[in-house]
């Protein structure tokens, strides 16, 4: 049978020791999710919004901030995207086709009011965008009429 377990001895007091290990076990699990989560976080960002944002470059993320810190700085720094308010202008665009319209400069002239109304979405293409969509979609019919037309 064991012997009871003495009461405190005030000559040489020795301290328990019960680092209760369940809960040493669950933090140490947290932390390395939180690691993964910020590792993945930081990596799919790019290199010069991880400079902007965070100060630190590739490979591997701040040390000093959890993931949830990092969430909140590219929230702070960036707006959130609202497809939905430009989903039916970009719809329109993709949409967009030469052989619709009767002439070029009708199609000309809605495509330049699409394009006006992707800036008011704000979100504007760029003039490389924009130029490659143009001829995109001039090149992308079957239409004879514009054939005959990107030869003149």
């Amino acid at each position: 049978m064991p012997m009871p377990e003495s009461g405190p001895n005030f000559f040489s007091p020795v301290l328990k020791s019960d680092p209760q290990p369940q809960l040493l076990e669950e933090r140490r699990a947290w932390v390395k999710q939180d690691r993964d989560v910020k590792l993945d976080i930081f990596l799919s960002i790019a290199d010069d919004i991880k400079l902007e944002v965070f100060e630190v470059g590739p490979p591997l993320p701040p040390s000093a901030t959890t993931s949830k810190e990092m969430l909140e700085a590219l929230d702070e720094h960036f707006t959130t995207f609202k497809f939905e308010d430009y989903h039916h202008v970009f719809c329109h665009f993709l949409n967009l086709h030469i052989d619709q319209y009767a002439s070029l400069e009708d199609f000309n002239a809605e495509y330049l009011a699409t394009l006006d109304d992707m800036l008011d979405h704000g979100f504007p293409l760029d003039n490389l965008q924009a130029i490659s969509g143009y001829f995109s979609k001039l090149r992308c019919t079957q239409n004879p009429w514009v054939a005959k037309k990107l030869k003149e």
